[in-house]
Parts: C-alpha cells; structure tokens; sequence
C-alpha cells in the first residue's frame, strides 16, 4: 500500500509519496529533535541525517481525517546538498541539483550557519536573473524565504510580516493580471492562493502596465471591486465576501460580462490537532478522491478548498475575448 503525504507550510504545496518502508524528510518539519547536519567546508558539501522518529500529522484516510502519528525510519547520508560562496552570496543546489540554484545573502560566509534571505534570483540558458535591491526591499516589507542552517536543522520557509496580513487592496494585487490573462484566453490561474495571489504585495505599478499593454480601460475601482473595458467588452469582478485570520481565509469572487456571471469560493485553513477532524474533501486542492481514497495522506500546514472552481474556469471561458493578440 502507499503512503503519501501532503506536506505544506503557508502558502507553499509539496507532495511526496513512499512506500511503507521509505522515508521522506519535509523541509517544514520541526527537525530539531532528530535531524543532524554535517558541513563538509573542503568539498562544499552539507549532509543531512536523521535518527528514526515519529511526527504528528492532521491523516486523511478513505475520506476520514484524524490527528495521528506516522514514524520514519533512521536515514543517513541520502539527503546531500551541495553549495557554493561567492563573495556575501551563498548559493545553495538542493539535493546537488546543479541546474536548479538558490541565491541567499544575510548570513556569514566565514560561518555558513545561520539565517539566510532568498534573494529571488535564478539562473536561466547560463545567465543569472536578479530583481533589484528595490523589488527586494518592496517585497521584504510583506514575506521572506529565509533559510536556516544550523547543527540541528537545514530548513527554508516563508516568513510572513504583519503587511502581508493587513494588505487588502486586492484589486492592485497579482490576481488581476492572472484574471486579465484568463479573459485573453492566456494560460493563467484564476485561484486566489497560492499562484492566484490575490494577497501578494500591492502591484499597482506593474498593472498599469499591462492594462496600458493591452488597451484595458478602467472604468471604476476600489479594493474589492473593479470595472474595465477590454477589447470592447465591460467587465466586473468583485470580492463579494471575504475573511480572514492570519493565514485562514474564506473568498468569494465574482467575474460579470453581460448578463453572464461567473463565481466561486475558496477557503484556505491551518491545520491543527483541534480543527483536524472537522476538515473536508470536498473541493480539496490536488486530491482525487478515485485516485488518492486508498491512500493515506499525512497533511501539515494549511490546506485549500475550493466550491465550483471547475464551473467557474468554464465560466471565464466562455465571457473571455474572442482573439488573442
């Protein structure tokens, strides 16, 4: 039988199965009780191990969830990343993955161990990409991906700051540009988490930009609602109900064209041992339940559900422009 685990932290998914006698190490575990991690500084090399253990997961089995264990095997040596200093940046390839870098500053290269800042950048056809000091510092104001490396953990996860959770100018914020996309028949998400991204920073500048592109008139705007003209057909798109609570939230967003009007709802929970059992699949992101019922899914962090999302895509669809430019 398979095991398979959903491990998440914030807004990032990762999904990974083994069977029942493998193991796997989630970069967002509480690691310090069991994990070891070896610098080798002559060979740029940094081993992780860990001893046998066990964590506690929120287990969805055969559509139940409930608060269990699951235990892992001793793993010693298999988890190997390699690294490389260049001046103040350290540059991290996970898993020896030499064409997939990771670009930090913020700690010391005289001392690898501590805290480092992702800085975004990242190595394209042999050519290493960078945002501006600028982009960095708008973007430090809301989240960081910050790395830690010490004796005992080996772990990146996203910071939030108390901007990101007060931002609610959601119509200057990333979704538009995804929604305006979908609309043009371009490949876009229209969820709001996680790449929809309707709590990213403010993104006012960069909007203008592409409705200035694109010939997209606004008409009407405040933050949970806008009005605009593209390629001669009027659209509206409204929050129509939102909460939210650190990062638990519960959206509901409508798109109108005509007398067409397409909507949906998305719910995001942290979950914990006391809301664990109170969890659904209904409408649960990245889970079949005709491929995944058997299976037994360990979940961390936060999860997304999401009510009529496919009538909704459809619904875009079909209230989009007619030709793409």
């Amino acid at each position: 039988m398979n095991r398979c685990f959903y491990l998440l932290a914030s807004a990032l998914f990762f999904f990974a199965c083994s069977d029942d006698n493998g193991t796997n190490s989630s970069e967002n575990a509480k690691t310090a009780e069991y994990q070891q991690v070896a610098i080798d500084k002559k060979n740029r090399r940094i081993t992780v191990n860990q001893d046998a253990h066990t964590e506690e997961y929120c287990i969805l089995q055969q559509g139940s969830f409930s608060w269990g264990k699951v235990s892992y095997e001793a793993n010693e040596g298999s988890d190997v990343t390699t690294y490389e200093i260049h001046g103040d940046t350290l540059v991290v390839f996970f898993y020896g993955m030499t064409d997939d870098p990771h670009y930090y500053l913020g700690g010391s290269t005289d001392k690898i161990y501590g805290e480092w800042k992702n800085i975004g950048c990242y190595k394209y056809q042999d050519k290493v990409n960078c945002p501006s000091k600028k982009e960095r510092d708008f973007r430090e104001q809301y989240e960081e991906l910050v790395l830690t490396i010490s004796e005992n953990k080996f772990q990146e996860e996203t910071v939030y700051k108390p901007a990101y959770f007060k931002f609610d100018d959601y119509m200057n914020s990333v979704y538009l540009p995804n929604l305006y996309g979908a609309l043009r028949n371009d490949f876009a998400y229209t969820t709001i988490g996680m790449f929809g991204t309707l709590f990213s920073p403010e993104q006012e500048s960069y909007i203008k930009n592409i409705e200035s592109s694109f010939d997209i008139e606004v008409l009407e705007q405040t933050k949970t609602a806008k009005k605009f003209k593209m390629d001669g057909k009027t659209y509206d798109v409204k929050i129509t109900d939102i909460k939210r609570d650190s990062l638990d939230y519960k959206v509901t967003i409508s798109v109108k064209s005509g007398d067409k009007e397409c909507s949906y709802e998305e719910r995001q929970v942290n979950v914990t041992k006391a809301n664990c059992k109170d969890q659904t699949t209904e409408g649960l992101q990245n889970y079949d339940a005709e491929r995944n019922f058997q299976d037994t899914l360990a979940i961390r962090g936060t999860i997304v559900n999401t009510k009529g999302l496919d009538k909704f895509d459809k619904c875009i669809k079909e209230i989009s422009v007619t030709t793409q430019k």
